[in-house]
């Protein structure tokens, strides 16, 4: 049980956030502006979509009981989005083969957090199903314009960067530093759902 919730860590927001924020930083420093469009906006359609289940559900209890479906799994989607993308990133200057078999790399560690998340108890299958294809689509798009456009030299200062060595070690960085930190984002929309609910009801007028 221990190493399931150490594996499924590696998923939370609080982690894949920053990746996130990190590969926007690098696509955009690089000038690698077709995968950077790729990926803010399909990652952020992704994350749209994650708290727009979870709030329906939540909120109206929107769900499909024959696939035992009520949420899309957050950790799934970020795990499946983010971990690939972060080692094809890694991977840039190297051989196609050794950029594929990174990004393949991320794609399996996305896979073990998916499958703790069913063994834990917090998602069903088709659940982490969902966002686990909906995050490798994003990663999946934006490897792919990566891999048709180089990452040019840019400077900061004295420092002139030709690969992605800077980029990988500041993912790492984070990876060490970060897991194990949780931001209970989930928790809060369930707890804030109610309020949403009340909005989309009809006021009553009071009457004498």
């Amino acid at each position: 049980m221990r190493l399931l919730s150490y594996i499924t860590n590696f998923g939370d927001p609080y982690l894949t956030s920053l990746l996130a924020g990190v590969i926007i930083l690098w696509l955009a420093a690089t000038r690698a502006w077709r995968p950077l469009l790729a990926w803010t906006s399909c990652f952020s359609v992704g994350v749209l979509a994650v708290a727009a289940s979870r709030l329906a559900h939540a909120g109206w209890g929107v769900e499909i009981s024959a696939l035992n479906f009520a949420v899309i799994s957050g950790h799934s989607m970020l795990a499946s989005a983010v971990y690939p993308t972060t080692f094809g990133l890694c991977a840039t200057q190297a051989k196609p083969r050794t950029a594929r078999l990174a990004y393949l790399l991320g794609f399996a560690c996305a896979l073990a957090i998916g499958v703790s998340r069913v063994l834990l108890g917090f998602h069903s299958t088709a659940e982490v199903v969902t966002g686990w294809l909906l995050g490798t689509l994003i990663a999946g798009m934006t490897c792919s314009l990566m891999s048709r456009s180089r990452v040019r030299t840019f400077s900061v200062g004295k420092f002139s960067m030709h690969d992605s060595t800077p980029f990988a070690a500041t993912a790492m960085a984070l990876i060490v530093i970060c897991h194990g930190k949780i931001v209970p984002v989930s928790n809060w929309i369930d707890s804030n759902a109610s309020e949403v609910t009340q909005w989309s009801k009809p006021q009553a007028v009071e009457t004498r």
